[in-house]
């Protein structure tokens, strides 16, 4: 055994990596075989058991990945953060170009893409180097037959948003862009992703109010005015709230655990949802049990509430909001969620 083995805790303590590349380092073929070693892939090792997310599995797949390749589909969808669910124990997505072979690997499915096909790169806090993705709107086209209708609305919801001179860590894709791309798009899955498309709104700040708004899509409702900010009379600011029905003064939370867990947040709560009541607004609030089944019975809810009469939706648009993931599902992204990626210009 190589003496170099006596460090090896040390060297690749961090993230995980290639036996053959350890090897090349001078470590001994035997080093990698204690069972302190986690092999999440082939040739991987890790000091980290196999994550449980997907998230986490394509961090574990990187040192795998050869020159050209990427993540795609759900998987590059997680790494972008959109806080999508996905089937429990969902392989990895690899994309490779044209000349490449197919990844064939355990834990893994291999994809194909033109070598001319465009480049997206991310960076996330684990690693200090640029991870290629599929660009994000091709992501969520190519995992339109694979995902939940709401999910990928959920996901789009992510990835729009507002101000084209915020090109930072928040911004991955513009309104205009979305608009054309779902016009020109085509292949497996268009349809669902053009409605997804139609649905998607800029504004929303987690997976459960991109829910809450699509229960009162399904009832019905009219839009909402989402991330809406209500003033007192006086002009003073209250505060900013998920969703709001302007016409009737009726505004839509979600509270989510945060909201308990912190007393200091249940204090601010309670003063902004009273300041808003003393200014002649309604609220209403959900919480996440109310938006993870059925969406009719949420959406006859903010009917009620408001005041408003059920109105008509396509019932192709219906069944597809009427579409849940399920039990066996879980979600892509560690929790609690992490910090959104960078993404550089394009």
């Amino acid at each position: 055994m190589s003496t170099r083995s006596r460090t090896t805790d040390d060297d690749f303590a961090d993230r995980p990596f290639l036996v053959r590349e350890a090897v090349g380092f001078g470590y001994g073929p035997g080093t990698f075989v204690h069972p302190r070693w986690h092999r999440p892939f082939h040739g991987v090792r890790s000091k980290s058991p196999v994550a449980e997310t997907l998230y986490g599995r394509a961090l574990q797949y990187l040192p795998r990945l050869r020159p050209g390749e990427r993540f795609s589909h759900l998987t590059a969808l997680a790494l972008l953060g959109c806080p999508i669910r996905v089937p429990k124990q969902a392989p990895v997505d690899i994309s490779s170009p044209e000349r490449m072979g197919r990844v064939t690997c355990r834990g893994a499915t291999g994809h194909r893409h033109r070598s001319d096909a465009p480049e997206f790169s991310c960076a996330i806090p684990e690693h200090d180097y640029w991870i290629p993705v599929s660009p994000p709107l091709i992501a969520v086209l190519q995992s339109a037959a694979a995902l939940p209708f709401r999910e990928l609305v959920v996901a789009l919801d992510h990835l729009l948003r507002r101000d084209p001179a915020r090109y930072d860590q928040q911004v991955h894709v513009l309104p205009e862009e979305l608009g054309r791309f779902a016009g020109s798009a085509m292949g497996r899955g268009v349809v669902r992703f053009r409605e997804a498309a139609a649905l998607a709104r800029v504004g929303a700040e987690s997976r459960m109010e991109t829910l809450m708004r699509l229960a009162g899509v399904r009832v019905g409702m009219p839009e909402l005015q989402v991330q809406f900010e209500v003033f007192d009379e006086n002009g003073t600011w209250i505060g900013r709230f998920d969703a709001a029905d302007v016409a009737t003064r009726s505004l839509f939370e979600y509270d989510g655990e945060q909201h308990f867990s912190s007393p200091r947040q249940r204090r601010r709560d309670a003063c902004k949802h009273q300041a808003a009541r003393d200014a002649g607004w309604r609220l209403l609030v959900f919480f996440p049990e109310e938006l993870v089944g059925r969406l009719p019975p949420s959406g006859r809810r903010m009917l009620e509430f408001s005041g408003r009469t059920q109105g008509r939706i396509r019932p192709a648009l219906a069944r597809l909001l009427d579409e849940v993931s399920g039990d066996d599902t879980e979600s892509a992204l560690p929790l609690p969620s992490r910090a959104a990626p960078f993404s550089p210009p394009r």
